[in-house]
């Protein structure tokens, strides 16, 4: 169990039975077992709720979780006005990772004692698994209203606030908790992604640097501070702190990400497309988030409505925003179409190849990434991209278009021709590809 309930659970919490009492004392010296025989002959002989829960917290205590629950189960259906079993019993669930039926208990525990701190703490905590802000705050709240002294309480509210928007709260639940444990490392990660939030990247970093000396094993600010380092361009640094991170804590799509985005920085190709490999395959594997997958839609729909009002600087901000909650293929390639239209092209580049890594056979990425190939003069890489597309939909005829753009690029007007050709079989009806077979063969004829 997470809380304190199992150090304070049975200091004269019974009644005062003999056996009841003798039982109290065994299970307060840790004797779990006898503590368990003599409740279970209580019952036998005399049997009392709170002689049930007490049997159910000494099984609890030797491991045997399912028969506690059993006992808990029982203890509140013998007395439903008793607090202490429906946090035992949603701390018990919560133990196998049933969250909705701990839920459940501790939400009974709080109807009958609003500011019990157990049941807050863990109401909270699944709130914050299941990424239900409001929630979470509505009981950390609560719990720091309640525990004003619990620094981890105020940390993760500091990281609510940070979470929806509120920084100002967020600094000060931060350096609360800083005051009551000096050096806190999830409070000094805390200030420090708000400080990446504001844009605030080199106040990041020195933060960030303090919390590594602080704890040099630990993987998340080393993925932090080379996430940091590769918004300043310093990929080196970056590669450093985000392989760091790698062998700490093991694989996350989110560092090979990063990772890729700096060995692309300094040019080294190769090992950009094994980190991107990398990102895909773990990306594939992970979970959807429901929640940030619905704000990320929000964004996207506000992106959309952007792009018809012809504000696309605006709406790559959005889709940015997008991605950091949730960058799958289609997000990633509508990234990739904005910043090409805004002729990024380096950005552009970088978000196709991305969405290419995640989803390789779809030829809408592989034909966006040969138009930007194109756009910057990368005669091979183009051509690789575009017969690719072209494979993947031979009825594309916006591709075998490309395709003789491209041959004419390269002084080939023949092929030109037979790409056009196709073009024009495909869509008879559109005069741009016609116009473009009537260039070629003029220029094949020179």
């Amino acid at each position: 169990m997470s809380s304190r309930l199992l150090c304070l659970a049975l200091l004269g919490l019974l009644a005062r039975g003999q056996q009841l009492e003798q039982a109290e004392r065994e299970f307060n010296a840790g004797k779990y077992a006898e503590a368990a025989r003599l409740f279970e002959k209580a019952q036998q002989t005399s049997p009392t709720c709170e002689g049930l829960f007490g049997l159910g917290m000494s099984k609890y205590r030797l491991r045997q979780v399912d028969a506690a629950l059993i006992d808990f189960q029982a203890a509140v259906r013998c007395d439903p006005k008793a607090v202490l079993p429906y946090v035992a019993l949603g701390e018990a669930y919560a133990d196998r990772n049933n969250d909705k039926e701990a839920l459940a208990a501790y939400l009974e525990a709080l109807k009958l004692e609003p500011r019990n701190v157990s049941a807050l703490r863990g109401a909270a905590l699944i709130y914050l698994r299941a990424k239900v802000p409001q929630k979470a705050i509505e009981n950390l709240e609560a719990l720091v209203q309640v525990d004003p002294r619990d620094p981890q309480a105020h940390v993760d509210l500091g990281a609510q606030y940070l979470a929806t928007g509120d920084r100002a709260r967020a600094d000060e639940q931060f350096h609360q908790a800083l005051k009551l444990k000096p050096g806190d490392r999830a409070a000094l990660l805390g200030i420090a992604n708000g400080y990446l939030r504001a844009g605030d990247t080199e106040s990041a970093i020195a933060t960030l640097r303090e919390v590594v000396k602080l704890a040099p094993n630990a993987p998340e600010p080393r993925f932090l501070l080379g996430s940091a380092y590769n918004r300043l361009q310093r990929y080196r640094e970056a590669i450093v702190e985000l392989n760091t991170a790698l062998r700490l804590g093991g694989d996350d799509a989110q560092a090979y990400y990063h990772l890729a985005r700096a060995y692309g920085g300094l040019g080294r190709t190769e090992d950009r497309t094994n980190a991107l490999a990398k990102f895909a395959e773990l990306t594939r594997k992970s979970k959807a988030d429901t929640e940030a997958q619905r704000q990320a839609l929000r964004l996207v729909a506000e992106a959309g409505d952007l792009i018809q009002s012809g504000d696309l600087s605006a709406a790559a901000a959005r889709l940015e925003q997008a991605r950091e909650l949730h960058a799958d293929d289609a997000l990633l390639f509508r990234l990739a179409g904005v910043n090409f239209d805004l002729k990024n092209y380096d950005a552009a580049r970088n978000y196709a190849e991305e969405a290419i890594s995640l989803a390789p056979s779809e030829w809408l990425y592989n034909y966006l990434l040969g138009l930007i190939e194109t756009e910057t003069k990368r005669w091979a890489q183009a051509r690789r991209s575009l017969e690719t597309a072209a494979r993947l939909n031979p009825a594309a005829s916006e591709v075998q278009n490309a395709l003789g753009q491209l041959a004419l690029h390269e002084g080939n007007a023949a092929l030109a021709i037979t790409n056009f050709e196709r073009a024009s079989q495909l869509d008879p009806k559109e005069q741009a590809y016609r116009t473009n077979l009537e260039y070629a063969r003029r220029a094949a004829a020179r």
